[in-house]
Order: structure tokens, then sequence, then C-alpha cells
């Protein structure tokens, strides 16, 4: 969705083999190199490689930084149960640092560190050693950091090399594995281990229902621009998520009944959601703005196309019911000096050269604007099966005092409307424990993306849900149309609804651009079990569980 700093991207992967029967998986920010890769843009972007089977290993490199920015490093992470909820050996210009993070960068416990000035252009050594609950550093050929966790919170995973902000290069990269465990048991072990860690509170607050809520299946439509065409919606890719379509592609039900029209991205390259890279000119404007709203409202197309399927839906059962829609707020970035002209007037949201309180009424005046736009285009359209519910706050980080105060404005601002207004954080995600202003927010598991996640993740997000009064989102992605792996993992999914009770629950769903439809239409038994078993997950029908 999503999660962009945070998922290790499964297309295009390449594959690196460093020793007998270790294999890495590179992001597309690293790049292969011979015996090792580098990094050509500033970003962020992931090397893994290992599970839960991971136990004691040594991982050896050669480490050399050809630029850093203000905040640039690289992270060795170590016992990875996903991004940091791991062990993380942290290496920047002022020196090492080994921390055990507790699933948030800014969350965790310093073990030890060794200052020493890294320099750009200049080839260095690790030799890092993981074995029961000690970690061993060897920086250059001498011993630098020898730590321990007393907790040992992270008995067991794999490796991950972060780049974050610098351009970096690794190279002779060998991981030996001194000691392993049955990966099953290591799971159940680790979710055992994770509910002493993470007990539930002592009053926990029950899941938010439909009635509450709005709605009870909430699919997220990406509509954003795509240079293969992925953001178009037509009735045909309406159709299998508005009606549940049997065998024979007849309608036979309803499904969802609620629908997220969401962007990342415009023509432009600029963004919805955040800037990328620090780079203030990636922070869209309100020309980006204007062209999602033309491309929402398009005829035949996107809100359109779903009018149409609920319809036809409504025709074939005799029914008369309306979906829900839901559509995204762009974050007016503090990082755009020149938005545009609105109402006669250019907007800028920078405080370089206004005040806070200025760049903030800015902020709300685009706000405001693009729903009153909405509002007039959604009478002009005049949908018969269709009904604005709400909207979305687009960025998945409420980092900042200044979108805090936006945020909680915005929310007053639309339930003067009688709107709704809802948030999907990512795992851990700033501010995700935080008031709002949101009529439901949903927490991504974020347990999807990579397979050194454990189910345990579940238990921790059930566990934030029920201490802040949130639901949770369903995701899966594309992968699932070609990895029997990826399917077993988005199915965990639907039996943790049931272990962990939120399947009766609000729920939203992120499934990339389609994948759904691509299983609601296969001849593949396994790719149109993944939609049939979304079915009866969705209509509370779905019983099994993951033990």
């Amino acid at each position: 969705m999503k999660k962009i700093w945070q998922i290790i991207m499964i297309i295009g992967v390449v594959v690196l083999s460093c020793s007998a029967e270790i294999y890495w998986k590179n992001d597309y920010i690293w790049r292969p190199k011979p015996n090792g890769y580098a990094t050509e843009t500033m970003g962020f972007g992931n090397v893994s490689t290992g599970d839960l089977s991971f136990v004691d290993y040594n991982l050896e490199m050669d480490i050399e930084f050809k630029k850093f920015s203000e905040w640039g490093n690289l992270r060795v992470m170590v016992r990875q149960n996903g991004i940091f909820d791991s062990y993380s050996l942290n290496i920047d210009k002022n020196g090492l640092s080994l921390w055990r993070y507790d699933g948030r960068w800014d969350m965790g416990q310093m073990l030890s560190g060794y200052s020493i000035p890294i320099k750009e252009n200049q080839k260095y050594h690790l030799d890092l050693t993981v074995k029961d609950d000690e970690i061993e550093v060897n920086w250059d050929g001498k011993p630098v950091i020898n730590a321990k966790d007393r907790m040992n919170k992270y008995p067991y995973g794999g490796a991950l090399l972060r780049t974050e902000m610098a351009l970096t290069e690794v190279t002779n990269l060998s991981l030996t594995l001194n000691k392993t465990i049955d990966i099953d048991e290591a799971t159940k072990m680790m979710w055992q281990k994770t509910q002493e860690i993470y007990p539930l509170p002592e009053k926990p607050k029950p899941f938010k229902t439909a009635q509450e809520v709005g709605f009870n299946n909430m699919m997220l439509i990406y509509t954003g621009h795509y240079g293969d065409g992925r953001g178009n919606w037509l009735f045909v890719d309406a159709l299998p998520y508005v009606g549940y379509l049997d065998s024979d592609l007849s309608v036979v039900d309803s499904f969802f009944d609620a629908f997220l029209f969401l962007g990342i991205q415009a023509p432009s390259g600029r963004f919805f959601d955040a800037v990328r890279g620090g780079d203030p000119s990636t922070a869209g404007n309100s020309e980006d703005w204007l062209w999602y709203l033309d491309k929402l409202f398009e005829d035949n197309m996107q809100l359109a196309a779903f009018d149409r399927a609920k319809g036809r839906v409504n025709e074939v059962l005799g029914d008369a019911q309306k979906a829900q829609v839901v559509i995204m707020i762009p974050n007016p970035l503090t990082a755009q000096a020149n938005f545009g002209e609105i109402d006669g007037k250019m907007l800028s949201f920078s405080t370089e050269n206004q005040s806070v309180k200025e760049a903030q009424k800015q902020r709300f005046t685009a706000i405001d604007w693009y729903v009153r736009e909405i509002e007039k285009r959604w009478q002009e359209k005049e949908f018969e099966n269709l009904e604005l519910l709400g909207f979305y706050w687009m960025s998945e980080d409420i980092f900042h005092a200044h979108d805090e105060e936006i945020v909680r404005l915005t929310a007053d601002y639309l339930h003067e409307k009688d709107y709704r207004f809802y948030w999907i954080p990512f795992n851990k995600a700033p501010g995700y424990d935080g008031e709002y202003g949101f009529d439901c927010v949903f927490l991504q598991p974020n347990y999807m993306f990579s397979e050194q996640v454990g189910l345990s993740r579940f238990w921790q997000t059930y566990v934030d849900a029920v201490t802040y009064g949130t639901n949770f989102e369903i995701e899966g992605e594309s992968t699932v149309l070609t990895s029997k792996k990826a399917r077993e993992r988005y199915l965990n999914y639907l039996k943790a609804g049931v272990t962990l009770g939120y399947r009766d629950s609000a729920k939203a769903y992120y499934f990339g651009s389609k994948a759904l439809v691509s299983c609601a239409l296969a001849s593949d038994a396994e790719l149109r079990d993944i939609y049939d078993k979304t079915y009866l997950f969705a209509k509370g029908i779905f019983d099994e569980g993951l033990w």
C-alpha cells in the first residue's frame, strides 16, 4: 500500500547466493554487485536472508559509504522478527551502536556502542556473531562490542541490512549458520514468549462493530497513477468486489460493503502521502490533487464503475443497498512551498517564509477546497448505488505536532458535515496510539510482506488494538498469484481473525491493485480458494484458527 519505507519489495527481487544454502533478497534500492550490493540513490532499502529457523550465526562483510546524508546510516539487523523487531548494529558517521528494538526505530534499548569517525570512501570490515543472548562485534579486526540482552527477546530470526539515506556498498557478504531450529517449533515458542512480553491490558477495549464504523468490510481501491494502468477500474474489475461471484462468475451474494478510493502517486511523479528521500519536489501540489479528482470522477470508470457494479448486484439479488464510499484526503505536505492557486490565492504549506499558524491555515484551506470539490462533483454525478460515507487521512504516520493539529482540525470539520474519518497506520507508526478524532483506526500488522515476520506479530497488533481501541487491516498482495508461501501468509490473517476475534469486527482490506480480482477469475484452484475464503471470512463463516 503503502508501507513504502517498510516493505521488502518482492517484484523484481534479485537473489544472490553468498554461501551454501544462504540466499539474500534485495529491494530496488540495493543493486547487486559482484559478491555484494550497492545503493545508487538515497532512500530506504533492505537486503535480507533467513527466517525464524535461524538461531546462532556469524555475519561478515566489507562496508563502504560513498556518501552520507545528515541522517545516513546502515543498520545490520540480526534475529529479525520484522523491521525494528530485532537487534540492530547501527553504523553512521559517528560510530557504532547496538540496539534492541521494540517495534520502531525510536523504541528500544541501547545495549552498547563504539565511537569512531566513519569516513566516506573508506572500506571497513565488520565481523558480527550472535550466539544465545550475546552479540559480539569486531570492527576492522578489533573487538569493540560484547553485549547481552538479559530479556533474550529475540532468540531466533534471520538477518537484514537496511540502508537509510546513504550511498552504501557492501561486499564480501557472508553468513555462516551455527545453529538452527525447526521453524514450526520456533513459531509456537515465539507466540508464547510474545504473550509474556506483551500481556493484555487490564481493561481491553472491544473491536468496533460495523454499526459503529459504518461498514463491515472495506476494500482499498488504488486509483493513483501506475505506468501499466493498474489504477484504472472498469465495471468488470469492480464486480468481483461488490458481489461474490461463483465459479461460473455469476453473482450469488454481496461481498465488500465499503470501498476506500486512494492513490499514492500522480503522473507528475509527485506523491499524496509523503515526500520521498527528503526531496521537497516530490510533494504533491494542486495540479496533482485536481488530476486525482478528475480521474476519480471519470465517466464509466472508478466511482462510476463501482456504481454500475453495485447496481448489477442489487438487480440480481433483488436488493437496494448502497455501497459505502470513503475517499482519501492527501496530506498538504509542509515541504510544499508552491501548492498552486485555490480560490484566487496562491498557497504555501511551508514555514520557511511564514508563521506556523499561517502555514496551518493554508493547509486547511486546501483540505476544505478538496472536500468541497468532491461534494460538488458527487452531486453532479448523482450516483444511484453509492453513498459518500467519509474520508481517509492518506499519510500512514502522524509524526509532527503540525500534523497532529491539522488532523484534529480536519476531523472536527468532517464531523460537522456528518462524514466519518478513518486512518490506517503502518505497524507501530508514530501516532498509532494517539487520539486524533478518527471514527476508526485500522492497524496494519505488516506480516504479509516479509517472511522474517512471525505469527507473533498478530498477537502484538492485537494487544495494541485492544489497548487503544482500534481495529485490524487484512493485508494481501499480488505475490499470492505466484507464491504458495504468500498464499499461506495471507490466509494466516484470516486464521488470526478467528483466533483473536477480529473476524466479526469492522475491517479494512489491502490487496494491492486488483490481485483479489485475479483470484476470483482464476482457473487455478489455489487462487480461487483465496477469493472464496476471503468471502467466507467477510461473512463471518470462515472458522479455521491459527492453532
